[in-house]
């Protein structure tokens, strides 16, 4: 598997609209920061979820083809790209871009799978994807699909990867976590979890991870800040968490301005109490299992 970081930043982005701090007017590129995304390239093209800078990442790494859509909860930093998901699946024909899918895409739409209140924000804020209309203003063709309905006995398959939704605390709102798993010739299975926007990874989940994972070779997880905040993890708490997954490789995601990537890095090396590698991501970091 090949994952690309798309966005690694807060709600706000880094640098942040107006602030004049040292990492929001910093040249080193590791601190510019879209909000949180993820895209998994290899062996199938899958997005976890579509911020309001999705088009932008979309045309900076590259993505021509969408199989599904994972989407972790349904704050704005998070969804509000999904309109741009018509240009992968359309509801009628596209004359200008003879290049892309030509015609109304077949079957009940893209697959975006989230849980049931996510869902429910979805068809609520863009409500205009699942209103019949008469003519013009070309939208997204969807199938939203609960991720209630699949589990470690029953996971997500696509294209030779197994995802298993992962339940997750962001502060009193339930989101979702994301297992990604392929099982390699040999029947070893790697994985990488993406668990962004959590103050909480519940025991039956850890253990869900644990059992399931077999190779962890990444860990993505929501790490904030080093103070604590209400609905965010804080470096430490992101790191005691990671530790229980004993995986190959740490990455903090979802941080704040308040401190450069560089600073990030040197802070987090002192709290590692053991061999596991702990590292700031950032925007393009590529991953591979």
């Amino acid at each position: 598997m090949k994952m690309i970081l798309m966005g690694t930043g807060t709600s706000h982005g880094v640098p942040v609209i107006g602030c004049n701090c040292s990492v929001c007017n910093s040249k080193d590129p590791h601190d510019t920061r879209y909000r949180c995304s993820a895209y998994l390239k290899e062996p199938a093209s899958i997005v976890i979820d579509t911020g309001p800078e999705f088009r932008l990442q979309a045309l900076k790494f590259g993505i021509k083809r969408i199989d599904a859509v994972l989407i972790t909860h349904s704050h704005a930093d998070h969804l509000n790209g999904l309109d741009d998901i018509r240009v992968f699946s359309h509801t009628e024909a596209v004359d200008p871009y003879p290049t892309m899918n030509a015609y109304a895409t077949e079957g009940k739409g893209k697959p975006v799978f989230a849980n049931s209140n996510t869902i429910t924000d979805i068809k609520n804020r863009f409500d205009y994807i699942f209103t019949p209309v008469k003519e013009g203003g070309g939208k997204p063709k969807l199938d939203l699909i609960d991720c209630a309905s699949y589990g470690a006995d029953n996971p997500i398959r696509i294209k030779g990867v197994e995802i298993i939704p992962i339940p997750l605390l962001h502060g009193s709102l339930k989101d979702s976590g994301w297992l990604l798993t392929e099982i390699k010739s040999d029947g070893s299975r790697h994985s990488i979890a993406y668990l962004t926007d959590c103050s909480c990874v519940p025991e039956a989940s850890v253990r869900l991870l644990k059992e399931n994972c077999g190779i962890m070779e990444h860990v993505v997880i929501d790490g904030l800040r080093i103070k604590p905040h209400s609905t965010h993890f804080s470096f430490d708490q992101a790191i005691s968490v990671a530790e229980r997954l004993s995986p190959n490789q740490v990455w903090l995601t979802h941080l704040t301005h308040d401190m450069s990537h560089e600073a990030v890095r040197s802070y987090v090396k002192d709290l590692v109490r053991n061999s596991l590698s702990v590292e700031p991501a950032y925007d393009g970091l590529e991953l591979e299992a």
